[in-house]
């Protein structure tokens, strides 16, 4: 059986304050041939995603100093030109009915930190099936 590799035009935006993490995941994703990129803060994170208008976002929950992934998720949802990218909550919580509050609310899944890669790859081909 042949696999699959997705579209290298899917760009992915990875909006985490850890670099090593960011650093992890762009070389999982691109490993998968996805196009990747990455902000530090959640401010860069929303430049990015206005500028390049990508398939599919992973946003850390909680990133000090500075707006939360929250208000970052909130401030897409209210952006006509972001609206509709798909949000993938990534965080270190294990208070799971808080995160499912959330993302009902904001994001369209989440991830626990840490995670397989093959998890990672897993729901963001999911999110981006339901997308198109």
């Amino acid at each position: 059986m042949v696999e699959e590799r997705p579209d290298v035009s899917k760009k992915v935006l990875v909006i985490d304050d850890d670099p090593n993490l960011v650093r992890l995941v762009i070389r999982i994703l691109k490993s998968k041939g996805f196009n990747v990129l990455s902000a530090l803060s959640g401010e860069k994170g929303l430049r990015l995603a206005r500028s390049e208008m990508p398939d599919v976002i992973l946003l850390d929950v909680e990133m000090p100093p500075g707006i939360s992934g929250s208000e970052v998720c909130n401030r897409l949802r209210l952006d006509p030109e972001t609206v509709n990218i798909p949000v993938i909550f990534l965080t270190a919580r294990v208070d799971m009915y808080a995160m499912e509050l959330r993302v009902e609310e904001e994001a369209q899944d989440y991830l626990l930190k840490p995670f397989l890669p093959s998890v990672l790859v897993s729901r963001i081909e999911e999110v981006l099936c339901k997308k198109a």
